[in-house]
């Protein structure tokens, strides 16, 4: 979707989309593909334009006594500078499911897009608000993983506007509401159906 504000294509999908959208326009887009580390690399990327692995778990916390590859602040940084690699070129990202990692990667894209940020304001509700506005009409079902907007944003703001944004975005009503979708979604089969 072409999105006048940013000024080019941005996408977002799962894993299973991937090579649909992939085929509709054959290398019209570069992509971010974030990934599991035991998920093998998608055939489908061949139809990309060019494309960026980023392998690591979808996680909102670090535990360090885990055996998983977490977010981490430079593979944030790498995503962003594969996207800036391509100025003005359509960017498609996506995850597994394409809700929570890629959303988040995608939402710091906008926000840095926006470039509405004042650094001095206390308030940075309307570019929150406005990034999140343009992100559901990419992925309606949308639920940005925390702390890998957080290692986005901190990549061109200081982290406690980076933070002040992530508090926000987690507010926002849609965002709260696709959240409690997905716990209801995980409870027990006997507890839904009460």
């Amino acid at each position: 979707m072409m999105i006048e504000e940013l000024g080019h294509h941005l996408a977002v999908c799962s894993l299973v989309e991937l090579e649909r959208m992939l085929k509709m326009d054959a290398r019209f887009c570069n992509v971010g593909s974030i990934r599991e580390p035991y998920i093998p690399r998608p055939q489908c990327l061949r139809y990309a334009r060019t494309f960026h692995e980023a392998i690591f778990d979808d996680l909102e916390r670090i535990d360090p006594q885990a055996a998983t590859v977490p977010p981490r602040p430079e593979r944030a940084a790498a995503i962003l500078k594969f996207v800036d690699t391509h100025p003005g070129e359509p960017v498609l990202v996506h995850c597994l499911a394409g809700l929570s990692r890629s959303t988040a990667v995608t939402l710091a894209l906008i926000i840095r897009g926006l470039g509405q940020v004042d650094q001095a304001a206390a308030n940075t509700t309307p570019v929150a608000q406005r990034a999140v506005d343009i992100l559901l009409t990419l992925r309606p079902q949308a639920r940005p993983n925390g702390l890998v907007l957080q290692f986005a944003l901190e990549q061109f703001l200081p982290q406690d506007l980076a933070g002040k944004i992530v508090t926000e975005v987690a507010q926002h009503p849609v965002l709260i509401e696709n959240r409690s979708v997905r716990s209801r979604s995980n409870e027990p089969q006997n507890e839904r159906s009460n």
